[in-house]
C-alpha cells in the first residue's frame, strides 16, 4: 500500500500522533511513522458559502501551524480537509455555482500552507429522498464543483482526496468514476454497516463494488473507523488484510485520536513499522 492516512481531528490527536503532550514531540512514540498523509479537519463553510474554521464539522486548535511543521519535519503531508455533513443543505449548495465558487475561493486563500486538499461533503444522494433521475443530478453537481476545484488545485500542484461514502451504502450520490479520474485518491468510508465490530462482508463488498466501477486499484483507499467497538484489534487486523488481499492504494484511518497503543501494534505489525 502507497498510503497510509490519518484523521487529525478534534481533541487528543496530538499525544497519539507524536507520543507526547502538545508542544512536546518525541521519535520513540506516537504513530507518525505509520502515517504518509494526515488531513486535518479544521475548514468548513456555512449555507453562503463562506470558509469557517470553527462550526459543527471543523475546529482549527490554537497552535495548529506546529502540528503542521512537525509533520512535515518528519516528512508527512499535510491536506485540508473541508467538511459539510448536511446532505440536504449541502444539495443546494452544489446546485449553486456562486456558492460553490465562493467555496473554491475560499480554498484556495487557505491552500498555500498545505500539500492537498481532502473533501468530505457527506450524505448526498439518500435513498430515502432520491430516485435514479434526481441522484444523476446530485452526482452531477458534486462533480462540477470537484471540476472547478481540480482545475485550481492543479495550477497550485496541490493534490485532491475525496472521501465517498460507500456504493453498498445509503447514499447514492457519488460518480465513483468521475471522482476517480479527477482526484488523487477516492476514500471510501467502509463503516456503520452494523453490528459491531464491523463485518467483514459487506467492508470487502465496498471495495470490490468500487473496483468494479472504475476506480483505478492505485486511487482507492479504505476508510476504517478505529474505534471500538466499531472495531477491535482483530478485525482492524481483517480490514487492512482487506486493503492488502485488492492490492489498493492505501488506508485511511478515522481518526488519530481512536488509535490506542492495541490497535498501534496492530498496524505496526500489518505495515511492517517497527
Amino acid at each position: 500500500m502507497q498510503e497510509c492516512l490519518g484523521f487529525y481531528a478534534w481533541q487528543g490527536n496530538w499525544e497519539r500522533l507524536f507520543g507526547a503532550s502538545f508542544p512536546q514531540t518525541t521519535d520513540q512514540a506516537g504513530v507518525a511513522p505509520l502515517l504518509s498523509r494526515v488531513p486535518v479537519v479544521w475548514f468548513s463553510f456555512d449555507e453562503a458559502g463562506n470558509m469557517t474554521t470553527q462550526n459543527a464539522y471543523a475546529n482549527r486548535p490554537k497552535g495548529w501551524e506546529k502540528m503542521v511543521d512537525a509533520c512535515r519535519g518528519r516528512g508527512i503531508a499535510v491536506d485540508m480537509t473541508v467538511a459539510y455533513l448536511d446532505g440536504p443543505k449541502l444539495e443546494k449548495i452544489l446546485a449553486d455555482d456562486s456558492i460553490t465558487d465562493r467555496i473554491i475561493a475560499g480554498i484556495e486563500r487557505e491552500v498555500a500552507l498545505f500539500d492537498g486538499v481532502n473533501i468530505d461533503l457527506e450524505g448526498l444522494g439518500s435513498k430515502s429522498v432520491h430516485q435514479a433521475d434526481s441522484r444523476t443530478l446530485v452526482r452531477y453537481n458534486f462533480n462540477r464543483f470537484l471540476n472547478k476545484l481540480r482545475d485550481r488545485l492543479q495550477r497550485l500542484n496541490k493534490r485532491l482526496y475525496v472521501c465517498v461514502h460507500p456504493l453498498n451504502g445509503w447514499f447514492l450520490g457519488y460518480d465513483y468514476r468521475e471522482i476517480a479520474r479527477l482526484s488523487d485518491g477516492l476514500v471510501v468510508m467502509a463503516y456503520h454497516y452494523g453490528p459491531t465490530p464491523e463485518p467483514y462482508e459487506p467492508v470487502e463488498q465496498s471495495v470490490t463494488l468500487a473496483l468494479a466501477s472504475g476506480v483505478p486499484q492505485e486511487k482507492l483507499i479504505l476508510g476504517i473507523l478505529t474505534l471500538k467497538p466499531y472495531e477491535i484489534p482483530e478485525t482492524l487486523a481483517e480490514k487492512v488484510g482487506i486493503a492488502q488481499k485488492h492490492r489498493i492504494g492505501g488506508i485511511a484511518l478515522w481518526k488519530i485520536s481512536f488509535l490506542n497503543e492495541d490497535f498501534q501494534a496492530v498496524l505496526r505489525r500489518l505495515l511492517q513499522i517497527k
